[in-house]
C-alpha cells in the first residue's frame, strides 16, 4: 500500500471502523470488518524451540499458492486495502513466499511476516525487498549465540537469525526500501539478563525496533506448563527481573525503540509471579481478527473453532452465526494469554500510525 494511497478517507475509514468494533464487541455482531489479518501458512518449522509446540504438532494439508493468492483478492473486495501478516510454523520452508509478497504488493496490500531468520540468505533477502516485503519480526531471544541456540534448539541459529537482519538491512538500504525490520524477544528466566543488551543491539544495528512477549504456553502445554520448565524464571531471580523490567520502561520512555507499552511490561510482573491467576477479560479478538489457518479454515482465534473455510464469501463467514458464537465464546474465555500477547487492540492513532509507517 503506497503512501500516496493513505489518504484522509483512508484515515476516516479506519475511524469508523474502530469505533464500529465498540459496538461489535457489546453485541457479539459482526458489522465492523476485522482490522488483524493474519495467514498462516504452514505448521511445518526447521527449528525445535523449547517454548514452542508447533514442530511437534501434526501436520495439515496445506492451501497452494494460488489458492493464498484468491483469499488475498477476495479479502481486498471486502476491506479495501488492508495489511496482512503471514506466519507458521517457518514460512520460508514454503518456496512461494517471494511471489506471494510480490502479489500483495502489487494489488496493493501491505504485507509483513514473522520468521526466525534461519532461511534468510542474502538472495532471499535481496528478492524480499524487491518484491516489496513492507515488515518483518525477527525472533532473537539472546545476545549470546549460546542462549538463543539452547532456547531455538539448533546450533548456529543465531548466526543464521542476525545474519538475516544484516542481509534485509544491507539491501532495504541499497534499494531505499521502507522496509521494517524488528527483533521480536521472548522474556524468560533463562534470557533475562541479555534484555538490555537486546535493546542496545537493536539500536546499534538501526533497526526499527524489538517487541517483547513473555514467556507463555506452547500449544501443547497443559495448565501446570510454567513449573516444568526450565526457562521459567525462578523464585529468586523475580526481584531481579522486576529491575530488568523497569529498566526497559526507562529505556522506552528515553527513547529506545521498544514498541510494548509500559502498562504490558507491568503486567508482567504479576504475571511471572502467578502465571494461572485470572486477570480479567477484555479480548477484542473476536471483533479485529480473522485468522486463517494453513489448510483454509477461518478462526477469530486459534484457540477456537473454526467458523468457516476460505472457500465460503468471507464477509458471510464474519456475519455467520458461528462467528457470533465463537465471539461469545471468546467473551467468556478464561485461557490465561500472557501479557503482551493479549493486547491486540491498539489505540486508534497506534494503528494509523501503524500503516502510515509500513508497520
Amino acid at each position: 500500500m503506497g503512501r500516496y494511497k493513505r489518504s484522509l478517507p483512508w484515515a476516516f475509514n479506519q475511524f469508523i471502523n474502530y469505533i464500529s468494533q465498540d459496538f461489535a464487541y457489546k453485541s457479539d455482531a459482526g458489522f465492523c470488518k476485522p482490522s488483524r489479518i493474519i495467514f498462516c501458512l504452514t505448521l511445518r518449522c526447521n527449528i525445535k524451540c523449547k517454548q514452542c509446540g508447533i514442530w511437534r504438532s501434526p501436520k495439515k494439508k496445506e492451501l497452494s499458492t494460488e489458492e493464498w493468492k484468491m483469499i488475498m483478492l477476495a479479502l481486498k473486495n471486502w476491506l479495501g486495502p488492508y495489511r496482512v501478516q503471514v506466519a507458521g510454523g517457518e514460512i520460508f520452508i514454503r518456496d512461494d513466499i517471494v511471489e506471494l509478497v510480490r502479489f500483495a504488493q502489487n494489488d496493493n496490500i501491505l504485507i509483513g511476516m514473522v520468521s526466525n531468520g534461519t532461511m534468510i540468505d542474502n538472495e532471499m533477502a535481496k528478492s524480499l525487498v524487491n518484491a516489496g516485503l513492507s515488515y518483518i519480526d525477527i525472533s532473537i531471544d539472546g545476545i549470546r549465540p549460546e542462549t538463543h541456540d539452547f532456547i531455538r534448539g539448533v546450533k548456529g541459529v543465531h548466526e543464521k537469525a542476525t545474519g538475516a537482519i544484516h542481509h534485509l538491512k544491507n539491501h532495504a538500504e541499497r534499494e531505499n526500501s521502507s522496509l521494517s525490520i524488528t527483533v521480536a524477544t521472548i522474556i524468560m528466566g533463562y534470557n533475562m539478563d541479555e534484555l538490555i543488551d537486546i535493546v542496545e543491539w537493536t539500536e546499534k544495528e538501526g533497526l526499527n525496533g524489538v517487541i517483547f512477549n513473555p514467556l507463555g504456553p506452547a500449544c501443547d502445554s497443559d495448565s501446570q506448563w510454567y513449573e516444568k520448565s526450565d526457562l521459567w524464571p525462578k523464585k529468586q531471580d523475580l526481584e531481579k527481573l522486576d529491575g530488568i523490567l523497569d529498566k526497559l520502561i526507562e529505556m522506552k520512555k528515553s527513547g529506545a525503540k521498544i514498541l510494548n507499552t509500559e502498562d504490558q511490561f507491568l503486567a508482567m510482573k504479576s504475571y511471572f509471579r502467578n502465571p494461572s491467576i485470572p486477570r480479567g477479560n477484555n479480548c477484542r479478538v473476536g471483533v479485529t481478527n480473522f485468522l486463517l489457518s494453513c489448510d483454509g479454515e477461518i478462526h477469530l482465534c486459534f484457540h477456537m473453532p473454526s467458523i468457516g473455510n476460505f472457500r465460503e464469501p468471507l464477509r458471510n463467514v464474519w456475519n455467520s452465526e458461528k462467528a457470533k458464537t465463537a465471539r461469545k465464546m471468546i467473551k467468556q474465555c478464561r485461557y490465561e494469554c500472557s501479557p503482551g500477547n493479549f493486547i491486540y487492540r491498539r489505540s486508534l492513532i497506534k494503528e494509523i500510525q501503524r500503516y502510515l509507517e509500513y508497520r
